[in-house]
């Protein structure tokens, strides 16, 4: 079972949860967790690695930490050998502190074993030993501290980061015993892979990127199993070896609604790795409805729409357009319950198009503020690329206050 980017901690269109004084997102994230382990435990696996980001934050709180401890544990007490690296979000940015999931080799967790720097490292397994070489994330702060890096610009930075992933790849690859099938287990940025909508808004242009040549030397690695990137995806597809994004299992933003979550079940042999990506069935959809409401009944039109989706049980984010002059047609109360079964509605937003009223006017007049900062978001050349990474955070936002007006 090759899993990544589960980032436990995620509160993003999540409420309390009444009976466990838990948000209701990180029961949604373990129980999607729990059943790809499920499945995969039904499957008949022998090995389970884990590509890194297990949390959304580096400082996870103690109950995100047993959360997560519970899915793996249904590994582990199965007696499968779990190997898990450490992704961005798992490392400090001080160093010296411990990292997110160093909590396993501490307690000696066994058949657990915790990678956080490149190393070559053999597991035993039901079926045979494997070698898991690990590259780990490494990162920016601690690598500018080294003396090497000092005085250099940003794109001089990356470049020598770009020749350490390598350098530290060829080291690994050169330590592989021939005769036995590995396993590279990374957390990176491999060029030309296929960024998530909302993670191309927040990516750092100046974040390194690893060259596919670096993972496919002949004769070493027979599966690349990697995590930081959240749309699955083969980057050496129909070749050896197999260079694998498995996904995250749950859904982090709007921007992946539309992609199908998995886990890759990987069947391994020396030279030669087939997989197959395994879907998990999500606790919640993310449901985008987007309707033009230029119509003679508008009210209808969007009801029509809200009934095309299914949102119930699931959290919804509705848009509709409509002219100016249309715009009192529109019966609020029907849409929102129309919208009742959903378990959250994070939006409601009325794109009022007016023709001939300059941008400041609109946005001065009875624009709901998700509206209103979504139509300065299109109209300005350097944030429209950033709106599905920000919307999320105002939308949040506005839940707060309006949880703060009901109680």
């Amino acid at each position: 079972m090759h899993f990544a980017d589960t980032h436990f901690g995620v509160e993003s269109y999540g409420k309390l949860d009444s009976a466990t004084g838990l948000n209701s997102r990180l029961l949604d994230f373990k129980e999607s967790l729990c059943r790809a382990i499920d499945s995969a435990l039904d499957l008949g696996i022998d090995l389970a690695v884990f590509a890194g980001d297990a949390y959304k934050s580096r400082d996870p709180s103690q109950t995100q930490q047993r959360e997560f401890a519970n899915c793996i544990r249904k590994l582990t007490d199965r007696g499968i050998p779990v190997v898990m690296v450490t992704g961005n979000h798992d490392v400090p940015g001080v160093r010296g502190r411990a990292h997110s999931i160093e909590i396993f080799r501490t307690l000696g967790v066994h058949n657990v074993h915790i990678l956080s720097k490149p190393e070559v490292i053999k597991v035993e397994t039901a079926a045979g030993p494997v070698q898991i070489a690990a590259m780990p994330y490494l990162m920016r702060g601690f690598m500018l501290a080294r003396e090497e890096f000092q005085g250099k610009t940003a794109a001089e930075i990356k470049e020598m980061m770009e020749a350490k992933y390598a350098e530290y790849l060829s080291d690994l690859a050169d330590r592989l015993e021939p005769s036995i099938p590995s396993i590279l287990l990374g957390h990176f940025w491999v060029r030309n892979a296929r960024l998530s909508a909302w993670q191309s808004g927040y990516f750092n242009v100046n974040e390194p990127q690893v060259n596919l040549s670096d993972l496919i030397r002949p004769g070493t690695f027979d599966y690349v199993a990697l995590g930081h990137i959240h749309k699955r995806q083969d980057l050496n597809d129909r070749s050896q070896p197999p260079v694998v994004y498995c996904g995250s299992p749950d859904y982090i933003d709007f921007g992946e609604r539309n992609e199908e979550k998995s886990f890759a079940l990987v069947r391994l042999k020396k030279g030669n790795a087939e997989y197959e990506f395994v879907p998990i069935q999500v606790n919640r959809r993310l449901i985008e409805i987007e309707v033009d409401a230029d119509t003679e009944e508008p009210t209808e039109s969007i009801l029509e729409e809200i009934g095309r989706n299914d949102v119930r049980d699931n959290i919804v984010r509705l848009t509709y357009r409509i002219p100016s002059d249309k715009a009192p047609l529109v019966r609020d109360r029907e849409i929102k319950d129309a919208l009742a079964p959903a378990f959250m509605v994070v939006a409601i937003r009325a794109d009022v198009q007016r023709d001939h009223v300059s941008r400041s006017k609109i946005l001065t007049e009875a624009l709901d503020p998700l509206a209103a900062l979504g139509h300065f978001l299109d109209n300005s050349e350097k944030l429209r690329p950033r709106k599905e990474a920000l919307m999320p955070y105002a939308e949040s936002l506005m839940e707060e206050l309006r949880r703060e007006e009901v109680v």
